[in-house]
Parts: C-alpha cells; sequence; structure tokens
C-alpha cells in the first residue's frame, strides 16, 4: 500500500536516532511517511534546521508506482527515482542508511534476498528493514498497483540473524510485524556466509569456498569469519591451506587460545 502501520513508528525513530544518518534512501516510499519521519528527526529536531533552503540530509528515494508521487513527496525528498526498484538501486550510490519499508514482501523470495544483498551493498552504516512476518499477512493486488501483491513469507529466524537490533509488533490475526537495524558489516558477513553453506549442501565445495573468500576479504577480519573459512578448505580437502589460514588468525587474534589448540589437532594430518 502507499501507507503501512503506524504501530513501527516509535521503533522506526529510535533506530534512526541511534544511526543519525546524514543520507537516507528510502526504497518504496510510498505516500513518504518514512521520508517525513526522517526529515523532520534529523533536519529540524535534531539538526534545528526547519527551513527547507537550510536542509542538510538527504534523504532520497525509489518508487515503482508513480501513480502514488505527488507534490507533498516531492517537497520532503531531494530526490524520488521511479522504477524497479531492484534495477534503480544499480545506478545509485551510497546512504548512510538505506530503508525497506514493506519492500521484500512483493517480490518472489530469491530476487528478495538478492536485492537485501544490493542494499547491504549501498549501505554506508545500516539497512533498516520493516516487514510483516509469517503467511497470514497475503494482499492481493490493490489501488490499481499490481505491485502490491505479497509475492513472499518470511519468518524472524530468517532475518534475525542479520540484525544487531531488532523490535516486534503482535498484530491479532496476523502475527508479528518486525523491524530490523542490519549493521552493512554484519549484513553482508552473514550473507556470505549463509549463501556458501546453500553451495555446500548442494556439493559445490569450490563454489562455496570461493564465494566465502571473495565476499569476506571485502570486510575487516573477524574470528569466525576465519574459522568459518578454515571449515570450508577443510570440507574442500585443502588441508595445508586450512592450516595456513589458521597460523593467520592466530596472528591476527594472538589472545585467541583455541587456534593454537586448533592447529595442534591440524598439524598430524598434514
Amino acid at each position: 500500500m502507499p501507507t503501512s502501520t503506524y504501530s513501527h513508528i516509535p521503533t522506526v525513530v529510535r533506530f534512526l536516532e541511534t544511526a543519525r544518518p546524514a543520507s537516507l534512501l528510502d526504497v518504496g516510499l510510498g505516500n513518504g511517511k518514512i521520508g517525513y519521519l526522517a526529515r523532520d528527526l534529523l533536519d529540524v529536531m535534531l539538526g534545528e534546521r526547519y527551513r527547507k533552503e537550510d536542509w542538510q540530509v538527504r534523504i532520497d528515494g525509489i518508487e515503482v508506482f508513480p501513480a502514488y508521487i505527488q507534490a507533498h513527496q516531492r517537497a520532503i525528498y531531494d530526490d524520488i527515482h521511479v522504477g524497479d526498484a531492484f534495477e534503480v538501486i544499480d545506478g545509485l550510490g551510497l546512504y548512510d542508511v538505506v530503508f525497506l519499508g514493506d519492500v521484500l514482501e512483493h517480490l518472489e523470495k530469491e530476487r528478495a534476498w538478492a536485492f537485501l544483498d544490493k542494499c547491504l551493498d549501498h549501505a554506508r552504516a545500516y539497512v533498516m528493514l520493516a516487514i510483516p512476518l509469517g503467511e497470514k499477512w497475503v494482499q492481493p493486488e490493490i489501488y490499481g498497483n499490481p505491485h502490491e501483491e505479497h509475492l513472499s513469507f518470511w519468518k524472524r529466524e530468517e532475518l534475525e540473524p542479520l540484525a544487531a537490533q531488532k523490535e516486534y509488533l503482535n498484530f491479532p490475526n496476523l502475527g508479528l510485524y518486525g523491524v530490523f537495524m542490519i549493521p552493512r558489516e554484519d549484513g553482508q558477513r552473514v550473507r556470505a556466509q549463509q549463501k556458501a553453506d546453500e553451495l555446500l549442501a548442494l556439493g559445490k565445495k569450490a563454489e562455496a569456498l570461493a564465494l566465502a573468500e571473495a565476499a569476506l576479504s571485502r570486510l575487516p577480519p573477524r574470528l569466525d569469519s576465519e574459522l568459518f573459512l578454515v571449515d570450508l578448505l577443510l570440507n574442500a580437502g585443502r588441508l595445508n591451506e586450512a592450516i595456513a589460514r589458521l597460523e593467520e588468525a592466530r596472528r591476527a587474534f594472538p589472545e585467541e587460545e583455541s587456534l593454537g589448540r586448533f592447529l595442534k589437532q591440524l598439524a598430524p594430518r598434514a
């Protein structure tokens, strides 16, 4: 719909106050509720800039249904891009926050995951996600907009691993509605591991390792990621490379005693 629940507004405002973005991309802006909240909070309340000519926060939007866009949205947003967000976002730059409000459920599941990955790539700090959870949130085409139909259903367990902060709202007869604050690096790390696990489950060991190495090499080193790569190397039968990776991890994380024990276990097999 061009609008959505009001129940999550306090959560969205709290998350925005935590992030303090200087730029925000509102995907699926609809009637412009999030843009107005962000402008009022970030420029007017926190920045004490109530005149439009003094605004400093960049707030852009993407909307697939051009009939929704009217003068009031154009007064609030800096730029509004009309078109399929999956394609439009490729031509945009980075934003401190990318906000996805009631968007993913309008995409087929595989395409929705791919789009979330794109949003993480375009976020400097966070992707904020607001989404109905469970299979009771059925919606057909409405307002003459074919894009309003719900094409996928989501579980909290699918999204929780990505989020640093989350909040759930309960709607009688419908179920939960979730709001998730996903740090870019954490989200990219988890998604890389999830996609590698999917490939591994299909027996594609080399592809899983190549994907994980490429994705995780772009992120700051972290112990759990290094151990994940070691496991993939061992799964692929590349023992010497796994040992070399562990040795690098021990130098990067000298306080982690378990790495030394792990190396002693692997050394006799080399």
